[in-house]
């Protein structure tokens, strides 16, 4: 006899590979907006980095 708590389901593994390409569209959609944030937050980090830093680094201009 047949154990029906084993058995396969092609109604459940049609509903799962749906679901599953569904939520890869979605994980890539997440990924992809956290590297663009990422990003410009790290962009943003190193342009107001350089604008403290950079007017120490400079000589003093010249007063005539």
């Amino acid at each position: 006899m047949q154990n029906l708590y084993a058995a396969k389901n092609p109604f459940m593994s049609v509903w799962l590979s749906a679901f599953n390409s569904s939520a890869n569209t979605m994980r890539g959609a997440w990924n992809a907006e956290f590297q663009r944030q990422q990003q410009e937050f790290i962009q943003s980090w190193v342009r107001m980095s350089m604008q403290f830093w950079m007017p120490m680094l400079t000589p003093p201009k010249n007063r005539k």
